[in-house]
């Protein structure tokens, strides 16, 4: 375009050159005179005329090249977006529930469809179709106990100490902070593939990292480790509390996991997860050794509604340990898990679990690790029996304004004993939580919590235990919803 213009005055130069070098005749006379002057003057309009076209059909030009690199560049600019694709698998509600763990956001979805179309945060890595979010948090909590609630970091009521002398105890912990990488690849054939990593730093010492999740999912098939297909994390209480209910379905499991849609908001999971038989009891003679005869199967009912969602979890496994007879036992343990949530004010929802089964007890906060999966009958009945358990808790979210709520929590956790088992085992317990989170500027929220378990033993012993903590969390590239 530049050497177009050049073009043009160059010629313009020229025809000027050419009429001024035309040798001039000595006029006769003034009548002569006056005609070559508006001769030369006719000549020079033309000329001026043709610049004025040229230039403005050059700036015409101009203009529409401008106009085409603008609309190239918003078309790049708009390509460095994932692909947002439309799915009613996820409700109004779920996308909008915030809670101070952020767990919804770890977790899978139908066609790995995003909380938020709009993917803030992601940006494209350079030379790839690869999209990517680096997110987490940085968290500190001040915990105080008034009398020994054990965990020093996690609020677990069947750690509580029994027989301790009543000494208060604060503790600063950082290991709650987590950081996370969310990788999306849009692929023309499957859609959009997500590889998801995430660690905190609950790991063997105070700072040690600790894998929570790694997986992948193509296709709605999922392969890694992520929350277990009978958990509910849409439905998880608000707490600054890193633990939350006592009686909550929650966790991580390696697995593979297939989602079918069975209509436009109801999805139907199917999973095969590592299974981990929770069986511990001692004779003087013998400790149980247990062993995992089969994989753990889930199955998962879901539906999503403009105002809320619930699943339905269905949990298969096997529990199975050798015994002090010398013989190996082994027993069918199953349960279901009834969660959801319900937009109800403005933004204020309540949550729920109602959760049941014969060895369920690796799945839940309280029991888990407690080897009380199953146990044997009595000393007369040397075959193991998988004990039902009940767990359930409520919780309701209140904002108070756009940057303040409140949440108040309530759960129970009771199993069924055997004859066999000695008296200090667990038996029951029950949880109260409520808080207080304030939302100053940006993405740092503060809070403070109060928390208050209670457990009984099989031989109606008791013990609790308060705590209170304050917590600062500062979210890594997270958008506050409204």
């Amino acid at each position: 375009m530049k050497t177009y213009t050049r073009y043009l005055v160059i010629g313009y130069l020229a025809a000027i050159s050419h009429v001024a070098a035309q040798p001039a005749r000595e006029p006769q006379n003034v009548q002569e005179l006056r005609q070559q002057l508006d001769s030369l003057r006719s000549q020079m309009d033309a000329q001026a005329k043709l610049v004025a076209q040229l230039q403005t059909r050059l700036d015409e030009m101009e203009k529409t090249k401008s106009t085409a690199l603008s609309s190239s560049a918003t078309a790049d600019q708009q390509s460095a977006l994932p692909p947002t694709p439309p799915s009613t698998h996820v409700g109004q509600a779920t996308a909008n529930y915030q809670t101070f763990s952020q767990d919804e956001l770890a977790a899978a979805r139908i066609d790995n469809a995003p909380l938020d179309p709009k993917y803030p945060g992601f940006f494209r890595i350079p030379g790839t179709p690869t999209f990517l979010k680096i997110g987490g948090y940085f968290k500190t909590d001040v915990l105080y106990d008034g009398k020994p609630a054990g965990d020093p970091e996690k609020f677990v009521p069947s750690s509580i100490p029994s027989g301790v002398p009543g000494v208060n105890n604060t503790t600063v912990s950082i290991r709650p902070s987590r950081i996370n990488l969310d990788f999306r690849v849009p692929v023309k054939a499957v859609g959009d593939v997500r590889f998801f990593v995430e660690a905190d730093f609950f790991g063997s010492s105070s700072t040690t990292p600790r894998l929570r999740h790694a997986y992948t999912q193509v296709n709605n098939i999922l392969i890694g480790q992520t929350f277990s297909n009978f958990q509910d994390p849409d439905a998880g209480p608000d707490t600054l509390d890193f633990q939350g209910p006592n009686s909550q379905v929650a966790i991580r499991n390696p697995q593979i996991r297939y989602s079918l849609k069975l209509a436009e908001k109801t999805s139907l999971r199917f999973s095969v997860e590592k299974a981990s038989s929770d069986v511990a009891f001692k004779t003087p003679e013998f400790s149980a050794l247990p062993n995992s005869p089969a994989p753990d199967g889930v199955v998962t009912l879901r539906h999503e509604y403009e105002s809320g969602h619930v699943q339905l979890g269905g949990l298969f496994r096997a529990i199975a340990a050798y015994l002090a007879n010398g013989k190996s036992d082994s027993v069918f343990g199953w349960g279901f898990n009834l969660a959801g949530s319900q937009k109800v004010y403005d933004k204020d929802t309540f949550v729920y679990q109602i959760a049941y089964g014969p060895g369920i007890q690796r799945y839940l906060n309280d029991t888990s690790g407690l080897g009380i999966d199953a146990a044997v009958v009595s000393s007369y009945q040397q075959y193991l029996r998988a004990l039902p358990t009940t767990a359930t808790y409520f919780g309701y979210q209140h904002w108070w304004s756009p940057k303040l709520r409140s949440n108040v929590v309530y759960g129970f956790v009771q199993v069924n004993n055997t004859a066999f088992q000695p008296g200090s085992t667990f038996h029951k317990s029950d949880y109260v939580a409520g808080n207080l989170i304030w939302n100053p500027v940006g993405s740092l929220n503060v809070g403070s919590e109060f928390l208050y378990g209670w457990v009984t033993n099989r031989d109606n012993s008791t013990r609790n235990a308060p705590r209170i903590m304050f917590s600062a969390k500062y979210d890594l590239n997270f958008a506050r919803k409204e």
